[in-house]
């Protein structure tokens, strides 16, 4: 049988075998130097990665703040808030203060779902909220009035015994009247 030796690299020869496929011939070359160099690169920066985002607010998802008093102070009288709630601020927005806000507060809090309900179901009127609507389901959602102001609380269970709130608190409609 023949024999084929092709140069492709002055220090690397491979050899054509009919019974085998490439083979190399020649002495390690410093790729395994630079695959251990690249894996140890990856494996720091990866750390540091992680290590940035644990340092922002304390989690991977980074950024979260428990209710604090002054938070509760801000809306007290008129929005309740779970003790233990955790604000996502990645995902709240509140435009002015105390019993004018509006805008939305994203919160994470333990517990049962049908506890929590009962939380706000309870607590709004208490702070001068009138319930419009109220749907106990795995997406729940209660619909509250005060005064020129619609709040709606939507809470859905976490698989992990928590529950996701959203409180939007917006400006009422006001109906639209016809000229004569």
């Amino acid at each position: 049988m023949a024999r084929f030796v092709a140069n492709i690299n002055p220090k690397l020869q491979f050899i054509n075998h009919p019974e085998t496929s490439l083979t190399e011939k020649s002495e390690p070359q410093p790729t395994v130097k630079i695959m251990s160099t690249t894996k140890i690169v990856f494996a720091l920066l990866t750390a540091v990665c992680a290590s940035a985002c644990t340092s922002m607010g304390g989690a991977v998802a980074g950024g979260d703040s428990t209710v604090t008093e002054a938070t509760t102070k801000q809306l007290s009288g008129d929005v309740p808030l779970p003790p233990g709630a955790v604000i996502k601020p990645q995902d709240t927005l509140v435009m002015s203060a105390a019993s004018t806000w509006l805008g939305r507060i994203s919160l994470s809090v333990s517990g049962e779902p049908q506890a929590l309900f009962t939380y706000f179901k309870e607590g709004m009127p208490a702070s001068g909220w009138t319930l419009t609507s109220s749907s106990f389901s795995k997406t729940s959602l209660l619909t509250f009035t005060k005064g020129d102001r619609v709040a709606n609380i939507q809470m859905q269970g976490t698989n992990f015994g928590g529950n996701e709130v959203l409180i939007t608190v917006a400006p009422a409609a006001r109906p639209v009247t016809s000229r004569p």
